[in-house]
């Protein structure tokens, strides 16, 4: 019990000392407008409800503000005479530095908290990821201690708290730049090894970065503790050795051989599991349930083989990438039951020398093996001497099952190793099926020729050209399904051209005037068991610039046909306009011209419409982690529940527009400013994208098969009698339940707008594998970060959100302040006054 009230004098000693003294004050306040300052100078413009950029820039502030706040602990002692006076109190060195440690511990997480208002303002606005907002306090907090231990012990060195705090400063900046990747690298550049080394072993930043991603994992742990109880330890043996003979050549030898010890457990424990928490909303870091059920579903064991370059030919980023993989594959394997091993091969690169023994010739043959299989080397930035470089490097697997041909992922990098897990079991999930899926397309093309003078000029430059092509603004979903394995048949919806029989899925994009054959084509399908997504707009629109006048707007009405076919499953696109002030800008070019160039200008109207997840289904794999969607020109959607009911249809909105949109009559000619504005009560929500299931009737039954339009040069048939036509009527088709997705926009799902986000794609690709393969892709797909908008904020909002982080708690610190000084004068008034009463009793 002596022990512990030694140190607990210390540490109530130091921790007054902080705050009867305006310093505690001044470095909260100067700690809080700076992190928070930084944090909200862009987070409006960003739009995103997470702390990456504020866990990102916290280490560097820690960096300056830690060694101001450890510079006089013991400086100032040694400075006013009173150092040895301590050291004389009957208690160990240890527990003098326990105490110090533990008071400026406790008011840097007094500052910290400083900041809470931060994840306040995330839920009050937004859905964030709670995982990695409690992840990055919690390395926050091993970051400033740390940095503390530092600080003490370089203090406990110095006489003057100037030098102090400019040695603790550059030694925190030391283990914080050494884990960066860029600063690795130009090491790496002058002395082959040497950056990677203190990357690997000293680097504080890699540690951090799991923290910040809501992952807990031991090994970081680890690292900081050893760290922590390093620097402390050298700060008791710095002070109980100072009087000793030899004491400097002594305690630089405790410092190499402490040194030495930390290289050395971080070197053991780097391949040892030492248990990881994933504090991420739906497990982003841990391998999905659905993926154990695929791995451990297998028939017959699979098998990956990494083709990857040594390490010491890698670039500095890369040079982790094999031990990161392998603790990947470790993974599967485990969550896999036996179902899953692999093997590394080690590749030398892309330029062969000749061989020169047998061993070299072997490498040779392996490298012309993988590149028959298509795994090729690929080029990546590398500095080398404060010059960037290029270099070819091996980073490719192949996945083995039974005797079927090997699925090959062709680049495995840092960057996309979140996206593993997907790729891999995919590939698996597809080469265990027994067939390739298959997915119709219709959706609009045309064929076109190539001007002859420019067909000409590119030959001529050597160019092997094609006289046709085909402009087509929807092969980005065509050629994403064959990347998925699937196999995709691009049709027509024509008499010699509809919907395969050994189709899965159907898919129709941008239909335009459906006839009552093709209806009936897509009816039979759906109630055959089919599954059938479905996107068309009503509208699209015409941007016209007009010199001095800004940018006018047409809209252009759609013939569809649809309606006709969705209103029997209680569904149909709505006919009037769809406005949103959830709105996106878009650029329009020639809005403005700069001498003979044209320049864009920039337009934000409530027709090019964003959906966030504050209106997206959180319930339905399809959706659940979605990022925001560029509902372009889109249209509502009209549900009749009672249609739906009769039919014992499941209905699942999938997502809608936000509360601010409202529906406009539609009326030729240009919008007005009036029709971009809302009219009072007619706001409210829409359904956007909804999800049927179950059994779809069949609404042509007892009717005759409706022939293929004829062409204008085929013959008009003569007119059917009754008897004839009773002889074409359809036969019972063989009802089994099906799926319906319907979406009220197509444009979204353009080349130039696809590209333009990942989420539009995402929706697309989540809802081809939900219809066509059921859930479990879908899931692994999810399985991954996402930015979470926050809602719109009005110019008030803003401004008040920015006084609650950055002013509040400073100005409730200068209070509390203010408080402390006033009840410490009190205190000291009454001493003296005591102290006189004392007097005069005893004169």
């Amino acid at each position: 019990m002596k022990k512990i009230s030694h140190w607990k004098t210390v540490f109530m000693r130091e921790l007054c000392a902080y705050f009867n003294s305006p310093i505690a004050y001044i470095f909260i306040i100067v700690f809080v407008l700076l992190t928070c300052g930084i944090f909200m100078s862009e987070f409006f413009l960003l739009g995103n409800a997470n702390m990456r950029a504020f866990f990102v820039f916290l280490p560097i502030v820690l960096c300056i503000f830690i060694p101001a706040v450890t510079m006089r602990i013991w400086a100032e002692e040694k400075n006013g005479n009173t150092f040895e006076l301590l050291l004389t109190f009957p208690m160990k060195t240890s527990q003098l530095v326990l105490g110090k440690f533990a008071a400026g511990f406790v008011f840097y997480l007094i500052t910290l908290a400083g900041t809470i208002f931060v994840p306040i303002m995330l839920f009050m606005i937004g859905k964030p990821d709670i995982g990695p907002i409690i992840g990055g306090y919690l390395g926050a907090i091993f970051i400033g201690a740390f940095f503390l231990s530092i600080g003490i012990f370089v203090s406990g060195l110095c006489r003057d708290q100037i030098v102090a705090f400019i040695g603790a400063m550059m030694v925190c900046f030391f283990f914080y730049l050494s884990g960066l990747d860029f600063i690795a690298g130009v090491i790496d550049g002058w002395i082959n090894g040497a950056g990677s080394f203190l990357k690997e072993y000293f680097g504080m930043t890699r540690h951090f970065t799991s923290f910040a991603k809501g992952v807990v994992d031991g090994k970081d742990v680890l690292y900081f503790l050893i760290m922590i109880t390093l620097f402390l330890s050298l700060n008791v043996f710095s002070l109980e050795d100072r009087m000793r003979p030899k004491a400097k050549l002594f305690f630089s030898g405790a410092v190499l051989i402490s040194l030495g010890i930390a290289v050395a457990i971080n070197f053991i424990f780097a391949d040892i599991t030492a248990g990881r928490y994933d504090l991420t909303q739906g497990k982003l870091y841990t391998v999905t349930s659905a993926s154990k059920n695929i791995l451990r579903d297998l028939k017959s064991p699979v098998k990956v083989k990494l083709y990857i370059s040594p390490q010491e030919k890698m670039p500095t980023a890369f040079k982790t990438l094999e031990q990161d993989i392998k603790d990947k594959l470790d993974e599967f394997k485990i969550a896999g039951g036996g179902n899953l091993s692999y093997e590394v091969f080690h590749m030398e690169g892309a330029r062969v020398a000749q061989p020169e023994s047998s061993e070299e010739a072997k490498e040779n043959s392996l490298e012309e093996i993988v590149q028959e299989k298509g795994i090729v080397p690929f080029q990546v930035q590398s500095i080398e001497q404060d010059e960037v470089g290029i270099k070819l490097i091996y980073s490719a697997m192949s996945i083995a099952y039974k005797e079927k041909p090997e699925e090959i992922i062709p680049r495995v990098i840092p960057q996309e190793l979140y996206n593993l897990e997907y790729n891999l079991v995919s590939k698996i999930y597809h080469m265990a099926r027994d067939k390739k899926p298959v997915i119709a397309l219709l959706a609009p093309y045309h064929e076109k020729k190539m001007n002859e003078q420019m067909l000409a000029l590119l030959r001529q430059l050597g160019q092997q050209v094609e006289s046709a092509y085909r402009e087509d603004k929807f092969n980005v979903l065509e050629a994403m399904l064959k990347y998925e394995d699937y196999d995709v048949k691009r049709i027509s919806l024509n008499e010699g051209d509809s919907i395969p029989e050994n189709a899965d899925t159907l898919i129709v994009a941008a239909p335009k005037e459906l006839n009552e054959r093709q209806r009936y084509e897509i009816n039979r399908f759906l109630s055959e068991g089919g599954n059938v997504f479905i996107a068309a707009q009503e509208y699209d629109y015409n941007y016209n610039a007009l010199p001095g006048r800004g940018i006018e707007i047409i809209p252009q009405k759609n013939s569809l046909g649809l309606n006709e076919l969705l209103s029997n499953y209680g569904i149909s696109i709505n006919k009037k306009i769809l406005m949103d002030e959830n709105s996106e800008m878009l650029s329009v070019s020639g809005g403005a011209n700069l001498g003979p160039f044209s320049v864009s200008t920039p337009v934000k109207v409530p027709i090019q419409i964003m959906v966030d997840q504050a209106t997206m289904n959180q319930e339905t794999s399809i959706t659940g982690r979605l990022a925001s969607l560029f509902y372009l020109w889109g249209s509502s959607l009209d549900i009749n529940g009672d249609i739906i009911k009769s039919n014992n249809l499941d209905k699942t909105i999938l997502f809608t527009s936000s509360k601010k949109s409202w529906l406009l009559d539609y009326h030729p000619g240009t919008l007005t400013n009036s029709d971009i504005q809302p009219k009072p009560g007619s706001k409210g929500l829409s359904p956007l994208a909804v999800l049927l299931e179950g059994q779809f009737p069949d609404t042509f039954k007892n009717k005759p098969i409706p022939d293929w339009p004829k062409s204008s040069d085929e013959k008009i048939p003569k007119t059917e009698s009754i008897e004839e036509q009773k002889t074409k009527q359809v036969e019972p088709l063989n009802l089994k339940p099906g799926k319906l997705i319907v979406v009220g926009c197509s444009k979204m799902f353009e080349e130039e707008i696809i590209k333009a986000s990942s989420g539009m794609l995402m929706f697309f690709m989540n809802s081809a594998d939900a219809l066509t393969l059921g859930g479990e892709l879908v899931n692994i797909r999810s399985h991954q970060p996402v930015n979470r908008s926050i809602r719109n904020v009005s110019k008030a909002g803003k401004l008040w959100y920015r006084f609650l982080i950055i002013f509040l708690v400073p100005l409730i610190v200068v209070f509390a302040g203010i408080l402390r000084f006033i009840w410490r004068r009190r205190e000291k008034e009454s001493y003296l006054k005591a102290l006189v009463i004392d007097s005069g009793v005893g004169v």
